[in-house]
């Protein structure tokens, strides 16, 4: 079996955590390093997640952490989808048994690709910020690198908002323009992907839980995940899709690009100019079917494995989940009443959102009568009458709400278009 040697630069969010736990047990990698960036969740918590991680599995693998300040300034961080602590709700501790080493990232990347040269890819499933200051202050190490494999990119946007911007790049443009501009050989794997494409639906999230105790772990890491403002529920494995292209090519197709990123008006955004001769990989699609096939596979032989983390046990026997579910709520969406349907345990039906909203409306006509009645002179029958027949006229049918659903304002898009990757 042929051991792919990677280093791993992750910013140890939801869908970093799931790419990882998978990889952790597949033999066919052989992981150098994992260096951890700012991007889903600040500095502090992407490492405690990748050490607790480590923990968890029992797996001695060195961990450094990277530069926190990225280098195009920017400040956004996506806990809204990725949970308080950047794991779902799942809880971890707030110390780790496993450390990150007390060494610079650029110097500890730029170790392994000289000890190995051209026999390492390194997968960035974050913002470049670390790859791009080893690049920075390593002018030669483009020589040793075998090739890059990232998560990011938005040529053509997500089926659900065509502008969008990729999370990973609009975060640090600046430092992905030095791996544009480092001409290696990049494979992309653009954020519609794991949107699109390689998802998971609900019901597989559900047969994920009842796999074993890993898919259970992985369950609960999800709850927050969810895609926004999709017309069905599902939940993006951007990561997963981008990591597996380095032992499963045959289930991707890809085309040559040059890219291009905006690094100064719409920032992130990435433009693509296909040509045979192109940098840049850029997959297209992929064997949905094949994939998750892959996938489900290798989430059933993880059965086997022997965890007595106390902190793991805690969480799937659900000792933290509906204590930690209304916090995130409270905190991120405490009158978004989708929130409250993706949640697990609490299915709304629509007879009963639909009698909800007409109370709500009810309500907050009376306050404005009320407070209205002090200023204006009291209504006559013959306009109330008036006002009812009117109301009747513009009150949109189910049909016209649920086309209105379906094909949302670019305002509803602005929530959607920040989820973290």
């Amino acid at each position: 079996m042929k051991k792919h040697k990677v280093i791993i630069d992750t910013d140890a969010g939801v869908d970093d955590i799931t790419a990882l736990t998978f990889v952790l047990h597949d033999p066919e990698f052989e992981i150098e390093l994992i260096t951890i960036s700012s991007g889903n969740v600040k500095m502090e918590h992407a490492v405690r997640n990748a050490c607790h991680l480590l923990d968890i599995f029992e797996k001695d693998v060195p961990i450094v952490e990277g530069y926190s300040h990225r280098m195009g300034g920017t400040d956004e961080f996506a806990y809204h989808v990725h949970g308080r602590e950047g794991f779902g709700l799942y809880v971890p501790p707030k110390t780790t048994q496993r450390k990150p080493l007390k060494v610079d990232c650029a110097d500890a990347m730029y170790e392994i690709f000289k000890k190995y040269p051209k026999q390492v890819t390194i997968v960035i499933l974050g913002p470049h910020t670390n790859f791009a200051h080893m690049l920075k202050k390593y002018p030669d190490a483009s020589r040793y690198v075998k090739d890059v494999v990232m998560m990011g990119g938005s040529l053509s946007g997500i089926r659900n908002n065509p502008e969008h911007r990729s999370f990973n790049i609009r975060t640090d443009a600046e430092a992905f323009k030095y791996t544009v501009d480092s001409q290696l050989n990049v494979v992309m794997c653009p954020s519609r992907i794991g949107r699109d494409v390689t998802y998971f639906s609900e019901k597989q999230v559900k047969q994920i839980g009842e796999t074993n105790e890993v898919g259970k772990f992985l369950e609960i890491v999800f709850q927050t995940y969810w895609e926004p403002d999709y017309p069905e529920k599902i939940l993006s494995n951007c990561d997963l899709a981008a990591i597996y292209y380095i032992t499963h090519p045959e289930f991707y197709k890809t085309k040559n690009a040059f890219i291009d990123v905006d690094t100064e008006v719409n920032i992130g955004t990435t433009v693509g100019h296909y040509d045979r001769k192109g940098y840049f990989t850029v997959v297209q699609t992929v064997n949905r079917e094949k994939f998750q096939d892959m996938i489900f596979k290798k989430l059933d032989e993880m059965s086997s494995l022997k965890i007595t983390n106390k902190d793991f046990h805690d969480n799937i026997n659900g000792k933290y989940m509906d204590e930690e579910r209304t916090a995130f709520e409270n905190e991120f969406n405490p009158n978004n009443s989708t929130s409250k349907k993706n949640s697990v345990q609490k299915k709304i039906s629509t007879k009963s959102k639909t009698a909800s909203v007409t109370k709500s409306k009810a309500v907050t006509k009376n306050k404005t009568a009320k407070s209205s009645s002090s200023t204006k002179p009291k209504t006559t029958t013959k306009t109330k009458e008036k006002s009812v027949a009117q109301a009747k006229q513009t009150k949109t049918s189910p049909k016209t709400k649920a086309k209105t659903k379906t094909k949302p304002t670019s305002q509803a898009k602005k929530p959607q278009a920040k989820k973290g990757e």
